[in-house]
């Protein structure tokens, strides 16, 4: 019986899966573009439709569908086979199905949600001109799905159940609200609960961004009041009315592992290589609007060590775009302790003052403003600095006393010995202070470690180092010699001579490659027919598209590719005879430190050095 493996991989193109996320041009018999894990100018990113493979021959990045989909997606491998699976229309069942079918049923109500609250906001000008007064662009609030929560008790719920939703089942996607007065931990008024009048939207008089997941899933919502002209009708004392409302933590939806706008620019925070966090929506919106794509936004919460795990797959480098004045700032104080723990590089966006991002973006008219935004944020610890400058003039013992007190907490937090060292000098010059003293205070200081729950639930990835095995100069002038005879079989009697300088952990492909009476470079067919390791078949493909991908470089700088292939040879050769040379050299240095006697020995080998290094030259 075929495996569930197999069988996606069977139903699956991997052009196909990836033409999805990147834009592929044709390459001869495969496919190019511009690597999404790395920057670069010249594509080096190559698609084999008949080997079903990828390879980056500039970072070494490289695997199957499966791979590709993990790493570009930042998921776990069972997630991958989920999507695929789906893609495929492959069955898995890694959950009850119960479970399956309410996340399913809450996905498929809040999309319904989703599209009443969008015809509602088209209805509402009002609504509609404030949004636009924001800065936003109508392109905007349409691409990103922004709708209208009328100030009405019961208008969504009405709607939803008249589309045959039962009230339990928008109740648990969290759209409305069961009356504390109809609950019982009796069962005698348990029946009661279908009954219309014991729910209320939970969104009134709110304007409406939906929330996905990473893979694109309407998972929730957030609500921002808008009263517009007229005072809330439907609020009395039954609840507290707060700015934003989000949907409660379901079983789709916990706002402290989601982060807005992610299923729109996770291509985007690789090429780009930093991501700028900030808080809430309207942040996102002029952000994504102004051209900045990567972006990514909390949604009623500060960041988690849930987000900066998911985030850290993507880049080491944060910009922060938080309201940082004296209030904001302690804010996102615990963000930035978790992701200095993190390792994080990170920066901070400098703002005019009394400007929050999204004020800064909607007064801007040029896109040269956005960029010099991004490229002068301030490394955290500059940040800092300027920060402490201004806590007091350094002329008095109080001064030095309250810019030393603010800023050696920063200092603290350094992990690297020679940050601190650097900062404390700098620190001692400003405030004419001696560094040792400064360092005697610094032990005195206790730092409070951030509180993080443990969650079981948050991502652990597991996924195999795509990083270059160390090789040496021999195996890598070996491989390529190979790939160049399974491209162009004829080659394989010019290597004949040359067999006895290939490294031993080249010998089977070598073997493999000679022996073949393939007229044509080695197809998938032919290595099934071969009965080889799966390890091996893998191996024989990557070096098959790197041909390709050789071929195609020379053809561009016009090499001509056996002159080329000639010049392997002799570099082959070459290395192993220095190779050699080394291992004689050892030798005769044991002969000598041991004062041997053996001048017979002692003269083979110092005739062979001579013979190889006549050869060399």
């Amino acid at each position: 019986m075929i495996s569930p493996l197999e069988e996606i991989k069977n139903k699956l193109e991997v052009v196909e899966i990836i033409s999805q996320y990147l834009k592929l041009e044709k390459a001869g018999a495969n496919y190019k573009a511009l690597c999404p894990f790395h920057k670069e100018k010249t594509p080096s990113f190559f698609v084999s439709p008949s080997r079903q493979i990828w390879h980056c021959f500039g970072c070494g990045a490289g695997g199957d569908v499966f791979s590709f989909v993990s790493k570009m997606e930042n998921i776990e491998f069972k997630e991958t086979i989920k999507i695929l699976a789906e893609k495929a229309g492959v069955k898995l069942f890694y959950e009850s199905p119960e479970i399956q079918a309410q996340k399913k049923k809450i996905i498929e109500i809040n999309k319904e949600a989703g599209d009443f609250f969008q015809r509602q906001l088209a209805s509402n000008a009002e609504a509609g001109a404030y949004l636009e007064k924001r800065g936003l662009k109508k392109e905007t609030i349409k691409e990103f799905k922004l709708g209208w929560a009328p100030d009405d008790w019961r208008l969504l719920l009405n709607y939803l159940t008249s589309r045959g939703y039962k009230p339990e089942e928008i109740s648990g996607a969290g759209l409305v609200v069961l009356k504390e007065e109809s609950l019982s931990i009796g069962t005698r008024n348990y029946k009661y609960q279908s009954n219309l009048n014991n729910y209320y939207d939970r969104f009134r008089a709110r304007i409406m961004f939906p929330i996905e997941d990473a893979s694109g899933n309407l998972v929730g919502f957030t609500g921002r009041i808008f009263q517009g002209k007229n005072p809330l009708k439907t609020i009395k004392n039954i609840e507290t009315v707060g700015k934003y409302v989000n949907t409660p933590q379901t079983i789709v939806f916990d706002k402290s592992k989601i982060l807005y706008g992610l299923s729109k620019t996770k291509s985007h925070l690789f090429s780009a290589g930093a991501t700028l966090m900030v808080e809430g929506q309207m942040d996102f919106l002029l952000g994504w609007q102004s051209g900045i794509k990567n972006i990514v936004a909390t949604s009623g919460t500060s960041s988690t060590a849930y987000h900066l795990t998911i985030l850290k797959r993507y880049s080491n480098n944060l910009i922060l775009g938080f309201d940082m004045d004296e209030a904001g700032e302690k804010a996102a104080e615990r963000s930035i302790d978790l992701a200095l723990a993190k390792e994080f590089n990170i920066k901070v966006l400098r703002l005019p003052k009394e400007k929050d991002l999204a004020e800064y973006l909607s007064g801007i008219k040029e896109e040269k403003e956005v960029k010099e935004l991004i490229d002068n944020a301030a490394p955290i610890m500059d940040f800092y600095w300027e920060r402490a400058k201004a806590v007091a003039e350094p002329n008095n013992l109080e001064g030095k006393k309250a810019v030393a007190s603010y800023f050696l907490t920063k200092v603290k937090k350094l992990v690297n010995p020679l940050d601190r060292v650097f900062w404390l000098d700098k620190l001692s010059q400003y405030l004419n202070i001696e560094r040792r003293a400064l360092e005697d205070e610094i032990q005195r200081i206790s730092l409070e470690k951030p509180k993080t729950i443990i969650d079981e639930n948050e991502p652990q990835y597991e996924f195999a180092s795509l990083e270059a095995i160390s090789k040496s100069r021999q195996e890598i002038l070996a491989e390529r010699i190979i790939a160049f005879m399974i491209k162009d079989p004829s080659f394989k009697k010019e290597a004949e001579e040359y067999k006895k300088h290939f490294p031993p952990q080249v010998s089977e492909l070598l073997k493999i490659v000679m022996v073949s009476n393939s007229q044509e470079d080695l197809t998938p067919d032919d290595l099934r027919r071969m009965n080889l390791e799966e390890e091996t078949i893998k191996t024989i493909n990557e070096l098959a598209l790197r041909a390709d991908y050789e071929t195609e470089m020379l053809e561009k700088f016009n090499v001509n590719m056996k002159e080329e292939f000639k010049k392997q040879l002799k570099d082959l050769k070459n290395e192993a005879i220095k190779i050699e040379l080394k291992r004689i050299e050892s030798e005769i240095s044991a002969f000598e430190k041991n004062g041997r006697k053996d001048s017979g020995r002692l003269k083979e080998l110092l005739g062979d050095f001579n013979r190889l290094v006549k050869e060399l030259n």
